[in-house]
């Protein structure tokens, strides 16, 4: 076997067994896709075995600053005919700021292009506000008495490499806390933040 074949088949092995770990202990699953394509890095076998496995998918349409806003608002609408989906721009890494930014709702994108203009010219992260009212929600149990308690949920971050999953946590929790790069395999396996 061909040298390069051989470390290339022993490189999707291990990102097989890391996603592996990633989903089984994961309760809810972030599947990122790139806005600029995002039928091209999904996964529907993923996808299905994750239903299989009882567990919550949720998309993110990351990177909506590289497209028209009318595209990012007609990918969610069909995505969002499988499984709940958010439209997600994530800080800019070199930015000081990082917040928690903007939600977007449904008419905002399509009917107020002043305020998407300003939006895509911002540092911060759009979107994670809704990311994570989604999440409280999926924490959420039926309690005894008092109608629904909350607990404590693992979620994973699953997409093809460069799609923005790092930039997506390290928007999420407001710091660096997952490495970034422009070139695909700053993470390598899985990591709990």
């Amino acid at each position: 076997m061909d040298p390069n074949a051989r470390a290339m088949s022993q490189s999707k092995k291990a990102y097989a067994k890391e996603l592996k770990k990633v989903i089984e202990a994961s309760d809810v699953l972030i599947e990122v896709l790139d806005a600029r394509d995002p039928e091209g890095c999904r996964s529907k076998e993923l996808e299905q075995q994750m239903l299989a496995e009882g567990k919550k998918v949720l998309l993110v349409v990351n990177k909506i600053d590289l497209v028209p806003p009318q595209n990012s608002r007609m990918w969610q609408r069909y995505l969002r005919r499988e499984f709940p989906c958010i439209l997600f721009k994530s800080n800019r890494q070199q930015q000081d700021n990082l917040s928690s930014g903007t939600a977007l709702h449904k008419a905002t994108m399509l009917e107020n292009s002043s305020m998407v203009e300003e939006m895509l010219q911002t540092s911060k992260a759009i979107g994670s506000e809704n990311l994570l009212n989604i999440l409280k929600n999926y924490a959420r149990v039926e309690g005894s008495q008092s109608g629904k308690t909350k607990q404590q949920i693992i979620v994973g971050v699953i997409g093809f490499p460069n799609v923005g999953k790092s930039s997506l946590i390290n928007s999420l929790k407001r710091s660096r806390a997952a490495p970034t790069g422009n070139m695909p395999g700053v993470t390598k396996v899985m990591q709990e933040i």
